[in-house]
């Protein structure tokens, strides 16, 4: 039998809903990692700019006719849902059944959902419960499926201003002092790269977390180890402001920073941290990202970029 599926020495991922800010390290990391990688945008002409080693085709990730098109003759499919706007997480259930009905039609061999760890029961807040509806959607749709829960992105709760961080400030508008679980976005596509490789699905969930929780303070602390000078956390006392403004002005102006603003507020008041004992029961040997490997591999990325411009270090 000579099907495109079989061709799993360079397997095929389709990436749905991967030409965002979230999605983009992902398509990255398929990329580096020698995976082919096709992507389906709705300007597709602005993304294959962006990623030309990618095939990009056109078509919207809620309309099961276009993502059919995408699936048909990959080895595997990574699915990131998008925010909606002002809690609502009715698209994010539109485009997971979407690509479920597209899956079957195509017999995909394997789905992944970027996910998100759960905490034992709803949390009220639809940004974080629907990504349990998904999983059970997935659970009930009878394809192959995987989903890869990560924690707080390291790649977004870390991405410094250096001007902030010249004056040792580490801005989070949370408080400082819940325990978090964290992620690199690269570990994710990793794991999804193995997963691919050895044809194995989980049919059900697994945390993609490096193995300790953290305090934004003890964020701060980091911070200060790898860039030799103190670094304190600020930002928690504009959470009330900004609450404030999501009633008043984000949800007709940004209704997607409003439902962002709602997360934010649950983080102000509970832990959020998985089991990164999972990992290492699924995946023996995966080396997982830790925060300080993140930090020292951004700032040595900063270091080179500085001085191959020719900036001096302290400017």
């Amino acid at each position: 039998m000579n099907s495109k599926h079989q061709r799993l020495d360079t397997p095929t991922i389709v990436v749905l809903g991967g030409t965002g800010h979230v999605g983009i390290p992902y398509i990255n990391e398929f990329l580096s990692q020698g995976l082919k990688v096709r992507v389906l945008a709705r300007s597709p002409e602005r993304v294959a700019r962006r990623f030309p080693k990618a095939e990009v085709i056109w078509g919207s990730m809620m309309n099961e006719g276009d993502v059919r098109s995408a699936l048909d003759g990959a080895d595997g499919a990574f699915l990131i849902t998008p925010i909606g706007g002002n809690d609502d997480a009715d698209i994010e259930l539109r485009v997971a059944r979407a690509a479920i009905v597209a899956a079957k039609d195509t017999r995909l061999r394997h789905l992944m959902f970027a996910s998100i760890i759960q905490s034992n029961g709803p949390t009220g807040i639809p940004l974080m419960d629907v990504k349990g509806e998904i999983e059970r959607l997935l659970e009930k749709s009878g394809v192959p499926w995987s989903a890869l829960r990560t924690g707080c992105y390291m790649d977004d709760w870390l991405e410094f201003s250096p001007s902030l961080l010249k004056k040792g400030i580490f801005f989070f508008p949370i408080r400082p002092t819940h325990h978090f679980s964290f992620t690199s976005q690269r570990d994710v596509s990793r794991v999804a790269v193995q997963l691919l490789r050895q044809h194995r699905v989980l049919y059900g969930s697994l945390d993609v977390i490096e193995p300790v929780n953290r305090t934004l303070n003890e964020v701060a602390r980091l911070y200060s180890e790898h860039l030799g000078r103190r670094v304190v956390h600020t930002g928690g006392s504009l959470l009330p402001l900004m609450k404030l403004l999501r009633l008043v002005v984000f949800r007709w102006l940004n209704p997607v920073l409003a439902s962002k603003v709602r997360l934010a507020g649950y983080f102000d008041t509970h832990d959020w941290f998985g089991d990164p004992s999972q990992l290492t029961t699924a995946l023996p040997g995966f080396r997982v990202t830790s925060m300080e490997r993140y930090l020292r591999e951004k700032l040595e990325k900063i270091t080179s970029a500085t001085v191959k411009r020719g900036t001096p270090l302290g400017h």
